[in-house]
C-alpha cells in the first residue's frame, strides 16, 4: 500500500517534466478541435447547460455521505456555482420554500477551502491494489451530468462511433481473439492509464469547445488527500473514481493514436484524413487495439504524451493477443480463472458465498471439473445443497452444459415449476428523506428504476445478503 501511495506521488512529478514534441503536439490539437467539433455539433453555441442532468452514483463521498444523504450537501464549491448554480441544480426551485432556505444558507466554498479528493487503495487482485480517488459530494454529482451527456455522443458520433466504445467491451475482445489468429491487430495495455492523463493535455484537447470545457474543469478536483494524511495539488486530470475519468481518458489515446498516425503519414489533420487514420483503431478505456503494422509506432506515440505502455500485457507479435477480460490464443479463448476472493469459512459472508459459487460455475465451463467439485464442496459445507439453474438465473447454484433444471414444487396459478433456493439481495439501511431534498431526487431519477421505499432506506452499496425465496 505505502508503494502504491508513493507511485502515485511520483507519477505527479513525471507528468511536471515531461514535454510533448511541438510538431505532434500541434496535430494533437487539430485532430481534437475537428473530433471535439462534432462531439458538440448540434447543440446551440456548443453550450449543453440546459441538457445536463446531474444525479448521484453509488458509491460513497470524500464527506462520507451515502444514499439519501448525499442529496442534503453540505457545501457546494464556489467555482461550481459559475457554470452550476446551486439554486438551479442543487435544489428543487427557489418557487419552494424549503428550497428557498437551502439556496440562502448552504456555505459556499472557495477553492483553497474545497474538499480534497479522498485517494484509497482497494484491492484489484491478491498481489496489488488499484488507486481509487473519492469525490467530494458536489463534485460526484455534477460529473455524473457531463457523462451522461458525453458517453452516448461518443458512441454515435461520426469519427468516434465504433471505435470508442462504453458499453461493449466485446468489441475489443472480439477483435482480440481474430487477431490471435491472422496477426492482423496488435492489443496495447497501459500501465496507471488514468493517473498519466495530464491535466494540460486535456485543456489543449478541448480548446475548441470552451463551454463544455468550462464544465469539465469546473467539477474536476484540484487537490488530493493521500492515504498518510498528506494533500497534494493534481497535475493529473483524474483518477478513477471520478465520473469523467473514463470517457475524456478514452478520448485522449483515441486522438493521440490518430494523430501519431497522421503525424507518421506526413500528411494534414483534416475530416477525410481522421477518418483514414482512425480506422482500426478501437479504444475501451485503456484497452486499446491498432492494426499490427502501425503498433510499434503507436508505442512510441502513446509514451510521447506521456503515457506508459505496459510491455508485459502489450502483444504485437506471436500468437497471443488480450484486451478486455479475453486472453486469446490461435483464436482460441484461453482466458484463465482467476480466484478473487478466499473461499469463506462461514455461512454469514454472504459476498464470500456468491463469488465462490461464480467461481466454481467459472471453472466447470472451462472444464477444470475436479477444482470445481471441490469449490461446490467447500460452499455446501455451509449453506446446504444448491440446486441446478440455467447461466441466466440470478440465484446461487450450479450450471452445466446440459441446462438441468431443478425445482421444488409446481406453480399452480402460472402452471410452471417453481423453486425454493438462495437469492443474493443488496441490505438497506433506514435512510429517511424529506422535503425539498426529497423532491430533488424524484426529478433527478424520472424514468430510472428505484425501490418503492427509496425515500425511507437506501440500499448499502458493497454489501449482500442471502434470503431463500421461491422463484
Amino acid at each position: 500500500m505505502i508503494n502504491a501511495e508513493k507511485k502515485f506521488v511520483e507519477i505527479e512529478s513525471e507528468l511536471r517534466n515531461h514535454v510533448v514534441d511541438p510538431c505532434l503536439h500541434r496535430i494533437f490539437c487539430d485532430v481534437s478541435r475537428v473530433i471535439w467539433s462534432d462531439l458538440v455539433g448540434g447543440v446551440p453555441f456548443g453550450d449543453p447547460y440546459n441538457e445536463l442532468r446531474p444525479r448521484h452514483g453509488p458509491g460513497v463521498t470524500a464527506e462520507g455521505l451515502r444514499g439519501n444523504k448525499k442529496y442534503l450537501f453540505p457545501s457546494w464549491f464556489l467555482r461550481l456555482e459559475r457554470v452550476f448554480p446551486f439554486s438551479e441544480f442543487g435544489i428543487s426551485s427557489t418557487l419552494n420554500s424549503d428550497g428557498e432556505h437551502l439556496a440562502r444558507n448552504i456555505p459556499y466554498l472557495s477553492p483553497r477551502d474545497e474538499l480534497p479528493v479522498k485517494v484509497v487503495l482497494v484491492p484489484k487482485t491478491l498481489k496489488t491494489p488499484r488507486v481509487i480517488a473519492v469525490e467530494p459530494n458536489c463534485m460526484q454529482f455534477t460529473q455524473q451530468a457531463i457523462a451522461d451527456w458525453i458517453r452516448p455522443r461518443i458512441e454515435q458520433r461520426r469519427y468516434t462511433s465504433g471505435h470508442v466504445n462504453f458499453t461493449r467491451q466485446d468489441v475489443n475482445a472480439s477483435l482480440a481473439l481474430t487477431a490471435s489468429a491472422d496477426g492482423s491487430y496488435a492489443t496495447i495495455d497501459l500501465s496507471d492509464a488514468s493517473d498519466r492523463v495530464s491535466c494540460k493535455l486535456v485543456r489543449d484537447m478541448l480548446r475548441s469547445v470552451p463551454a463544455f470545457s468550462r464544465y469539465v474543469f469546473a467539477t474536476r478536483s484540484t487537490r488530493a488527500k493521500l492515504p498518510s494524511g498528506g494533500i497534494i495539488h493534481l497535475r493529473k486530470f483524474a483518477s478513477m473514481g471520478s465520473a469523467l475519468c473514463f470517457p475524456i481518458e478514452s478520448m485522449v489515446f483515441f486522438i493521440a493514436i490518430v494523430s501519431k498516425r497522421i503525424y507518421d503519414a506526413g500528411v494534414r489533420p483534416t475530416p477525410r484524413s481522421i477518418r483514414k487514420y482512425s480506422d482500426g483503431v478501437y479504444v475501451y478505456g485503456d484497452d486499446i487495439v491498432v492494426p499490427t503494422d502501425v503498433a510499434p509506432s503507436m508505442v512510441i506515440g502513446l509514451s510521447g504524451f506521456g503515457l506508459k505502455v505496459n510491455p508485459a500485457k502489450t502483444f504485437v507479435t506471436g500468437k497471443f493477443r488480450e484486451s478486455c477480460g479475453v486472453d486469446a490464443y490461435d483464436g482460441v479463448n484461453v482466458t484463465p480463472v482467476y480466484i478473487r476472493r478466499m473461499i469463506p469459512n462461514h455461512r454469514a459472508d454472504a459476498h464470500g458465498l456468491v463469488s465462490s459459487v461464480s467461481l466454481a460455475n467459472q471453472l466447470y465451463w472451462a472444464g477444470y471439473w475436479r477444482t470445481c467439485r471441490g469449490v461446490r464442496e467447500s460452499v455446501e459445507k455451509l449453506i446446504g445443497t444448491l440446486p441446478s439453474i440455467r447461466q441466466q438465473d440470478q440465484v446461487l447454484g450450479w450450471e452445466s452444459f446440459s441446462n438441468a433444471l431443478s425445482f421444488s414444487g409446481w406453480h399452480k396459478d402460472y402452471q410452471r415449476p417453481k423453486l425454493r433456493c438462495y437469492v443474493p439481495i443488496p441490505t438497506k439501511l433506514h435512510d429517511p428523506l424529506d422535503g425539498d431534498p426529497a423532491l430533488l431526487k424524484c426529478l433527478r431519477i424520472v424514468g430510472l428504476p428505484v425501490s418503492p421505499d427509496h425515500l425511507r432506506a437506501s440500499v448499502r452499496f458493497g454489501n449482500l445478503a442471502l434470503k431463500r425465496r421461491w422463484i
